[in-house]
């Protein structure tokens, strides 16, 4: 799917039908297999492009509109009870997270409320964007951003497998504390 994107980009360019329709198929299938920050990357440019071609009420653009904001959606465990809330943004320079949750399957967005969690409280769940902060000894990582892969328990805590989007940056086990989801507009209040 890439190789067909990368070939009608080339050939018809963004504003093309061809194209927008390779790229949405393409961006489900990043989506998918958990490639969440080059889905969220690719949906925004499939929307805009379907936007300014077929209007934003055309079913194409609405159905990338979703599915970029569904991209965008950051989940979290919340400690001690382990269960998942959706971060929305932090507040006292980073010390807090507020979210809204639980997230129930199916989702009741009904039953949910926002809360105001300790950052200590947070791990990121597997697949989300992160960006690191407050390391010492790999302080080159600071600011980085990431996606969590994996969770690890090991005698001295939870650690998350990051993998860096910077080329050549190696994977790396960090702390939670050191870590912060990550959203593609920056997370604060007035945001919302």
């Amino acid at each position: 799917m890439k190789n067909d994107y990368k070939q009608c980009l080339n050939t018809h360019g963004m504003n093309s039908e061809n194209t927008i329709f390779t790229g949405l198929h393409y961006a489900r299938l990043l989506r998918d297999r958990s490639y969440h920050l080059e889905a969220e990357r690719l949906f925004t440019k499939v929307a805009t492009a379907s936007r300014q071609v077929h209007g934003p009420e055309h079913k194409t653009t609405l159905e990338a509109n979703e599915l970029l904001e569904k991209c965008k959606e950051r989940y979290v465990h919340v400690f001690p009870d382990r269960k998942v809330f959706q971060a929305l943004w932090y507040e006292n320079d980073g010390e807090t997270c507020i979210v809204t949750g639980p997230i129930t399957k199916p989702r009741c967005k009904d039953y949910e409320r926002i809360h105001h969690i300790e950052n200590n409280l947070i791990v990121p769940a597997a697949h989300c964007p992160v960006i690191c902060h407050g390391l010492i000894s790999a302080s080159h990582l600071n600011g980085e951003l990431g996606v969590a892969r994996d969770v690890k328990e090991i005698e001295t805590g939870i650690r998350l497998v990051v993998n860096f989007e910077k080329k050549g940056a190696k994977s790396a086990l960090v702390k939670t504390e050191n870590l912060r989801s990550h959203s593609s507009c920056p997370m604060k209040r007035s945001d919302f």
